[in-house]
């Protein structure tokens, strides 16, 4: 250690004792933008200082000032050989605005008057902070952080006051220019300064303590039928055949779905508690396991499991895997001992087929075949279908976005973001030389399913389980096997009732061209 070195050192406990800890935190954790605007003017240190938070700066300006002022350090003049004043007679100017940092000007001068002190600042704290003792910490991650931060300001301060005391510059007597390089050096060094160790358990306390369960949704990759949720890229296999969905891998766990390749929506929440029982009514599978996170913080998508180590269990559910159905899965993750792996719900024929056992024969929903039309229409819409007129007789009941197909025997009128259809007069007025019926939906997830005959509303109420529909015998016959407890295809739902109670067969090519014409 050289005299240099000795000197500063000795002044960084005197220094450092008067920063505060909060601010002093903040810079321990500091971690700076990325800039890639090469036109950006001043030394890496200056820069750093801009761009640092202004509120944080003043602060810790607020708190050195006075004992900045005091300070009689003077660095050996081999310390600073090699960096000399402008030539006399040599000019510059300042640009400062209204409200910038009070820090900046006398900066600014210090690295204007002495080409390359600044940078010399820099490389003597980046080469002594190698020096400095901060002892056996403890204590919880906002103390670690602020010894951190406080410890390297405070070496910088020291730095920053010898050097430009030696060089007699007028900023050797300007504690703003001596604290604003040092809060820039800190900032640009310390991102790149390993933390104490001690820090490293006292930020995984402070976020297993905050920590209060997470939910997103996602879509990952499928990669091979599976896709996982591991801290690192698992040495194991996925062994499927205890659940025919899930299982433990090292670190995570992996899932297999219907899809080779792709991706697939995933809805993910985890929690601190046992969860309730599980409503598997809108799912194919449900089945649980228990697996180990090694370091915890496994990433999914945008969304992370908790940040610590230990047993954990994981109930997935999945629909849509023999391809039947629109694919997607949730996840529903919480802390839990080890515990064999459990079938909740097993239907579909990619988990008996995993399971070895005999694949099921699975019923086509009613609706399934008219499933594309609502996708087609999103998330507001009425599909209306007459009987016994033609398109010139109901074009004048809708509004003139509307579309309007002729079908065999009627017209079916598709209206995007709108409800005219679904008016009582408007369906006894165009079910009077036959049927008419209608479906709307909207965002609010808002339904009405209507039939009228003969000029006469029969019946019009919204979709839900337990629905009174009204004893019409062709009204019954258009509900039957449509289960409206499950809301999954719900709108398909209403557009098969539709169409059965009027007897239609929609054009998909016609109507899928009508509507992609108009979107």
């Amino acid at each position: 250690m050289g005299e240099f070195e000795e000197l500063v050192l000795r002044a960084v406990p005197a220094i450092e004792a008067l920063i505060p800890a909060e601010p002093a935190a903040e810079l321990g954790r500091y971690e700076p933008r990325q800039w890639t605007d090469g036109r950006r003017h001043g030394t890496p240190a200056q820069r750093a200082l801009d761009d640092f938070p202004g509120l944080t700066a003043e602060r810790l300006l607020g708190a050195l000032e006075l004992g900045v002022a005091r300070l009689t350090l003077t660095a050996p003049a081999e310390a600073v050989a090699g960096v000399r004043p402008l030539p006399d007679g040599s000019s510059f100017s300042i640009l400062s605005f209204v409200g910038q940092s009070a820090l900046k000007t006398p900066v600014t001068m210090a690295a204007a008057m002495y080409p390359g002190a600044i940078e010399l600042i820099t490389e003597r704290v980046r080469t002594t902070a190698a020096l400095l003792d901060l002892g056996d910490l403890t204590g919880d991650e906002a103390a670690v952080a602020a010894k951190h931060g406080a410890a390297h300001l405070a070496l910088a301060v020291a730095v920053s006051a010898a050097v430009l005391t030696r060089l007699g510059t007028p900023a050797s007597k300007d504690p703003l220019a001596i604290i604003g390089i040092a809060i820039g050096v800190t900032a640009l060094l310390l991102p790149d300064i390993p933390k104490p160790p001690a820090y490293a358990q006292a930020l995984l306390r402070k976020r297993r303590d905050e920590y209060m369960g997470s939910s997103w949704e996602t879509s990952v990759p499928v990669s091979g039928h599976e896709f996982v949720c591991v801290e690192e890229p698992s040495r194991s296999s996925a062994d499927f055949a205890a659940t025919g969905l899930v299982a433990a891998v090292d670190t995570g766990f992996a899932v297999h779905t219907g899809i080779e390749e792709g991706r697939v929506p995933v809805s993910v929440r985890v929690v601190l508690e046992v969860p309730a029982e599980p409503d598997v009514a809108h799912w194919d599978e449900v089945a649980e396991v228990s697996f180990t996170a090694v370091d915890g913080d496994a990433r999914l998508g945008h969304g992370g499991m908790p940040p610590w180590p230990g047993d954990f269990r994981v109930r997935v559910s999945a629909r849509g895997r023999d391809g039947d159905d629109d694919e997607a899965y949730e996840l529903l993750i919480w802390p839990a001992p080890h515990a064999e792996p459990l079938v909740r719900k097993k239907t579909d024929r990619i988990g008996h087929r995993l399971r070895g056992e005999p694949e099921p024969e699975r019923e086509i929903a009613p609706e399934a075949a008219l499933r594309w039309l609502p996708n087609l229409l999103g998330e507001a819409a009425t599909v209306t279908v007459i009987t016994g007129l033609d398109v010139d007789d109901v074009v004048d009941d809708f509004e003139d976005d509307s579309i309007a197909v002729e079908i065999d025997g009627g017209v079916v009128v598709v209206e995007d973001n709108n409800y005219v259809g679904s008016n009582r007069e408007v369906l006894e007025h165009l079910s009077r030389k036959g049927k008419a019926a209608s479906y709307f939906w909207n965002v609010n997830a808002l339904t009405r399913l209507s039939f009228a005959r003969g000029g006469v509303l029969i019946s019009s109420e919204e979709l839900w389980e337990e629905t009174d529909f009204g004893g019409d015998p062709e009204v019954a016959a258009a509900l039957d096997g449509l289960d409206f407890g499950d809301w999954r295809h719900r709108n398909a739902k209403g557009i098969t009732a539709v169409v059965r109670f009027t007897g239609a067969v929609l054009p998909r090519d016609d109507l899928t061209a009508a509507i992609e014409d108009l979107y």
